[in-house]
C-alpha cells in the first residue's frame, strides 16, 4: 500500500501492539487528570491575596475546572496576561 504523504498512516496503526499496554495508558490518563483536578481544588483553598500574587483569580481557576481546557497552562498564562496588561494600563 501506497502513501501519499509521510503523515498518512492507517488508524490501525496508532493502537498499541500489546492490550496491556493500551491499559496501562489510559491509567496513567486518569492518574494525572486526577493530579491535575486535586491541584485546580488546592488553588481555590488559597486566599485572594496569594492568588492575585500568582495573577490568577477565583473566577479563573473555576473556570479552569469547569471547563477543563486541553491546556491550563497556556489558559492561566493568556488570563495572567491579559490582567498584566490591564495593570500597567491603569498605573
Amino acid at each position: 500500500m501506497a502513501y501519499l504523504l509521510s503523515s498518512e498512516r492507517p488508524a490501525a496503526s496508532a493502537a498499541p501492539a500489546h492490550p496491556l499496554a493500551s491499559i496501562f495508558a489510559w491509567a496513567g490518563k486518569v492518574r494525572a487528570e486526577r493530579r491535575q483536578r486535586l491541584a485546580l481544588f488546592s488553588l481555590l483553598e488559597l486566599d485572594d491575596a496569594r492568588l492575585e500574587d500568582l495573577g490568577l483569580s477565583r473566577e479563573d481557576v473555576r473556570d479552569a475546572i469547569r471547563n477543563r481546557p486541553r491546556s491550563l497552562n497556556e489558559t492561566f498564562s493568556s488570563r495572567r496576561a491579559v490582567r498584566a496588561r490591564s495593570w500597567f494600563r491603569s498605573s
